[in-house]
């Protein structure tokens, strides 16, 4: 008896110890941070993937214009611009786990709280502002991800990080269900009480379990006294060698890019698929969009992510923008209910979208020096801002005018993107030659 019990715990026990041995081969090299921190990200990127897909379309039930749409976004954009160069003193004074937490719960558990219960533009514009604070949490979460990690394991926790959050679109037919049900204001309302929740539990297993880095240890010792305006200096002094190097400057220009990407994308792509002259389809289709490009994502992400070497970041940035700019120029192009060709700008869009994020990323933690990370992050962010502000708002002018409108002005952003990224291949290959 006693053999015949055993016998399937010794068979299961070289399974068991395949998984064990799997998951230690998967995290060698990774801090812990990370680990915990990409386990949490679902409970953030589900959720808030939920709320970017209809937070146009609840606005402009609620009686908001386009042009006052453009607006929201332009108010978190400022706030962020204004916030951007006190993220780096943030994150040296005090500490990434502490900004990562307390502005966490002030940008992204307090604003869907107030757009659950929104009834006027006013209540958007309250909710724009402190989500736009969270742009102070950007280079803590940066320093989080890439400090205490092995560099040649970068790659693939940047590409786990946009694993989770662009392959949280998996989930969006559940809000889209939520919506068909409810109708979308209803249904919006119930989509926002969700993320609350859920941000909420993922804020307080994080205060929890992560602690300080270690070069985060050695710099708040090292800013004992240090004053804001010490802070805004080194923000300054990162953001001239920025613009002085030509690497970091396309990198700062790609950076800026993709925050053009994602603002017009996030605002306008509901509307434009929605309306009579744009894709005129319902509001419950929407939702698939992101679960079918969700899939294209997690095969990107899984098939071609690995294969990125650091010497051919420049090529793959390359690849991953040129991918980008096709998939919107086709999308542009697609007539009204025609279901069936969204396949190929979704494919295309997932494809570089998945790309472009972790080489990018890469590319920048691999180049910047350690203690230098997080006021170069905050200037990369604000240069961004500046840029951006006024772009929302113009573009939901624009669409009022021509439903197509914000995307031909991404399209230009994203034409200059390619550019960028072709410039910095040229200038690899002529430093090779050189040498």
């Amino acid at each position: 008896m006693r053999e015949t019990s055993n016998a399937p715990t010794s068979r299961g026990a070289p399974k068991k110890e395949r998984l064990v041995t799997k998951y230690q081969e998967a995290t060698d090299g990774v801090s812990r941070n990370v680990q915990i921190l990409l386990g949490t990200e679902p409970l953030w990127a589900i959720p808030v993937t939920w709320t970017r897909t209809y937070a146009s379309l609840f606005m402009a039930a609620l009686g908001l214009s386009a042009t006052q749409i453009g607006w929201m976004a332009s108010l978190t954009l400022i706030t962020q611009m204004l916030v951007a160069p006190l993220g780096g003193y943030a994150a040296d004074h005090l500490g990434r786990k502490r900004t990562l937490i307390t502005f966490d719960i002030v940008s992204w558990i307090i604003p869907p709280l107030i757009w659950m219960v929104a009834q006027n533009v006013w209540y958007f514009a309250i909710a724009a502002i402190l989500n736009g604070v969270g742009m102070i949490i950007s280079p803590s979460w940066n320093c989080l991800l890439v400090e205490d990690t092995n560099p040649a394991r970068r790659p693939a926790v940047f590409a786990a990080f946009q694993l989770i959050v662009l392959g949280a679109g998996i989930f969006s037919p559940i809000s889209g269900w939520i919506v068909d049900g409810k109708g979308v204001i209803m249904g919006t309302r119930i989509i926002y009480g969700i993320t609350a929740l859920s941000i909420g539990i993922m804020t307080i297993s994080r205060a929890l379990t992560i602690t300080e880095t270690s070069i985060g240890v050695a710099i708040a010792d090292e800013m004992q006294g240090a004053t804001i305006k010490d802070a805004l200096s080194s923000y300054w002094a990162a953001l001239m060698h920025g613009f002085r190097d030509h690497t970091l400057s396309m990198l700062f220009l790609l950076t800026m890019i993709n925050f053009a990407y994602a603002t017009i994308w996030n605002t306008y792509s509901a509307l434009y698929m929605t309306h009579s002259k744009g894709l005129n389809l319902s509001p419950g289709l929407v939702a698939f969009w992101p679960t079918f490009s969700s899939f294209f994502i997690v095969l990107t992400l899984t098939l071609l992510v690995p294969r990125v070497r650091l010497e051919k970041l420049p090529h793959w940035l390359l690849l991953s923008s040129t991918l980008l700019c096709t998939g919107v120029l086709v999308f542009m192009l697609i007539p009204p209910n025609s279901y069936g060709l969204l396949v190929v700008p979704a494919v295309l869009i997932a494809m570089g979208t998945a790309l472009v994020n972790p080489v990018r990323d890469t590319f920048i933690a691999n180049i910047v020096d350690d203690r230098q990370r997080a006021p170069f992050m905050a200037a990369i962010n604000s240069v961004s801002m500046c840029v951006l502000v006024p772009l929302t708002p113009l573009a939901g002018r624009l669409f009022e005018v021509n439903a197509k409108a914000p995307l031909i002005v991404l399209m230009a952003f994203l034409i200059l993107g390619v550019l960028a990224a072709n410039s910095l291949r040229r200038a690899q290959i002529a430093s090779r030659d050189a040498s």
